[in-house]
C-alpha cells in the first residue's frame, strides 16, 4: 500500500483545476442566490432540480473568452523573452485549439493578438504549423478564386454559374459569403502573413 500507508491514512489529493472549478461554482452559485433574493423571488437555497441537471444541457455551454486567449498569448510572449528561470505560461491544448480555429475572426483575435499568435505557431510543433498552413492556404485560394470571379462579373453576367457554386457550398462557405469586400480582404491578408511567416521559419 505505498509508503507502509493503508486506504484511510492517505492524503486525498485534488488537481488545482479542480478546486478552481469548485470555488468558482460556489462563488456562482452565492452570486445566483444573491440576485435572487435582490428579486424578491425569495429563494435563497438552489434546489435539487438544479443539481440533476444533465451536463450536457444548454446552461453549461461556455465559449472561450477573447481576452482569456489573448492573455495567454501575451504570457507566452513574455516567458519565450524574459530572461528569468521562473516561467509562468503553461500548455493549453483548448486555448491552442480555440486560437487556430478564430485566428481569422477579427472580432474575437485582435490585430496585436493575431500577430502574437503568428510568432506562436512558427514557434509551435510541427503539426500545429501544418495545420494553420493548410488553413491559410485554403483562405488565401478562396479569396483569389473570389477576386477571379467578380473580375469575370464585370466583364459579363453569370448568374447561373454563381446560383449553383452557392448552393453546394459549405456552412464555412456560407459564414464567408456573407463578409463584405473589406472583411474578406483582412481574411485573406491574414492567411498571406501567416503563410509568409511559416515560409521564413
Amino acid at each position: 500500500m505505498g509508503a507502509g500507508k493503508s486506504k484511510r491514512h492517505r492524503k486525498k489529493r485534488i488537481s488545482k483545476h479542480v478546486v478552481e472549478s469548485q470555488s468558482r461554482k460556489k462563488q456562482e452559485d452565492a452570486e445566483k442566490q444573491l440576485l435572487a433574493a435582490s428579486e424578491g423571488t425569495g429563494e435563497t437555497s438552489t434546489t435539487t432540480d438544479d443539481v440533476n441537471e444533465p451536463k450536457n444541457s444548454t446552461k453549461n455551454t461556455k465559449t472561450k473568452d477573447p481576452a482569456e486567449a489573448a492573455s495567454y498569448l501575451s504570457l507566452w510572449n513574455l516567458d519565450r523573452n524574459s530572461e528569468s528561470t521562473t516561467k509562468n505560461w503553461k500548455f493549453n491544448k483548448n486555448t491552442q485549439s480555440w486560437l487556430l480555429r478564430h485566428m481569422y475572426d477579427f472580432d474575437k483575435v485582435s490585430k496585436s493578438t493575431f500577430a502574437t499568435l503568428v510568432d506562436y505557431i512558427c514557434q509551435g510543433g510541427d503539426k500545429t504549423r501544418l495545420r494553420a498552413e493548410e488553413e491559410a492556404k485554403r483562405r488565401a485560394r478562396r479569396y483569389k478564386e473570389w477576386e477571379k470571379k467578380q473580375q469575370k462579373e464585370g466583364d459579363a453576367e453569370q448568374d447561373d454559374d454563381v446560383a449553383t457554386k452557392d448552393a453546394s457550398s459549405s456552412p464555412d462557405d456560407e459564414e464567408w459569403n456573407q463578409l463584405d469586400d473589406h472583411e474578406k480582404r483582412k481574411e485573406y491578408k491574414r492567411a498571406r502573413k501567416v503563410l509568409d511567416s511559416l515560409k521564413d521559419h
